[in-house]
């Protein structure tokens, strides 16, 4: 597969990513996307190869998480999307390798099992599971929460979204959310304390 890079007549080469994503958010021009695409796919694509060490799959994955970004860009404020980009990019080939596994044939897992790639993907996944085991006890703790609480701390933790974001968004007083994180990430803390002495 050929990656063929996004044609762009308008001029975006000297604008930030984040005027880019504001851009885009207001004109809803795919242009803008399409310079982030020229600027960024190498990179994904880098680490797309890391974790998934095949080229073909690895530009699957980039073409994908490209695809979703003309949603997402307009769904979620991002503060830094260099950051949030590879953060992405890891967590859907992640994914998707725990997703190959139960398809692998078993004589080649038994042949690659103790490569030092393996293992250290094999470590990776765990860190995955354990991630995922803890988001499960996060959100359950989470319905326990007053509204108010529980929807802030949500949008804050879990969706990265800025404090004035989440005013926006809620219509609650720029002090409140903050007072409703921090009360609601402390009340967090006691819950999830309490059942790990349970446990």
């Amino acid at each position: 597969m050929k990656l063929i890079p996004f044609t762009n007549p308008i001029k975006t080469e000297t604008k930030t990513d984040s005027e880019l994503i504001a851009l885009y958010k207001e004109t809803h021009q795919t242009e803008y996307v399409g310079e982030l695409f020229d600027r960024y796919h190498h990179k994904v694509f880098g680490v797309a190869l890391k974790y998934l060490r095949d080229a073909e799959p690895a530009k699957d994955a980039l073409l994908e998480i490209f695809s979703h970004l003309f949603e997402q860009l307009l769904k979620y404020k991002i503060d830094d999307f260099n950051h949030w980009l590879l953060a992405v990019t890891r967590n859907h080939c992640l994914r998707q390798i725990k997703t190959d596994q139960h398809s692998v044939p078993f004589d080649k897992v038994h042949e690659n099992y103790f490569s030092p790639s393996f293992m250290e993907l094999e470590h990776e996944l765990d860190l995955l599971n354990e991630k995922e085991k803890k988001l499960a006890e996060l959100e359950s703790a989470l319905k326990l929460l007053k509204p108010e609480q529980r929807t802030c701390v949500q949008l804050f933790y879990l969706e990265d979204r800025s404090y004035q974001d989440i005013s926006e968004a809620t219509g609650f007083e720029l002090n409140k959310v903050k007072s409703y994180i921090q009360n609601g990430k402390r009340n967090l803390q006691i819950i999830l304390e309490q059942r790990e002495k349970k446990q």
